[in-house]
């Protein structure tokens, strides 16, 4: 399991090793992220090394079925993630020209 990832401790109950936005980056960067053809789901493919789980992330209400949301009710990096995916299409299409 890569240690530099945020996890979250299920004994302790906490967020450990890091911030949920740097795993959202982490997220985009490896292009984890992908589209279902509904608007408001989302999947996030596994990290390689890091876990098994492909995490199942709605925008509208937001949710994810991550330990940690479900935990907490808080935003997870795969809710972040997605707003990050979403924010990083919509600026790559507006500097293609295509809108």
């Amino acid at each position: 399991m890569k240690k530099d990832l945020p996890r979250w401790d299920v004994l302790l109950k906490e967020l450990k090793n890091g911030n949920q936005l740097s795993k959202a980056r982490k997220l985009n960067k490896l292009k984890l992220i992908s589209e279902c053809g509904d608007p408001n789901i989302f999947y996030i493919s596994p990290i390689p090394g890091y876990n098994k789980t492909t995490y199942q992330v709605h925008i509208h209400p937001e949710q994810c079925n991550c330990q940690y949301y479900v935990r907490t009710k808080k935003p997870c990096s795969h809710i972040l993630a997605v707003h990050l995916y979403k924010r990083l299409r919509v600026k790559f299409v507006e500097i293609r020209g295509v809108m």
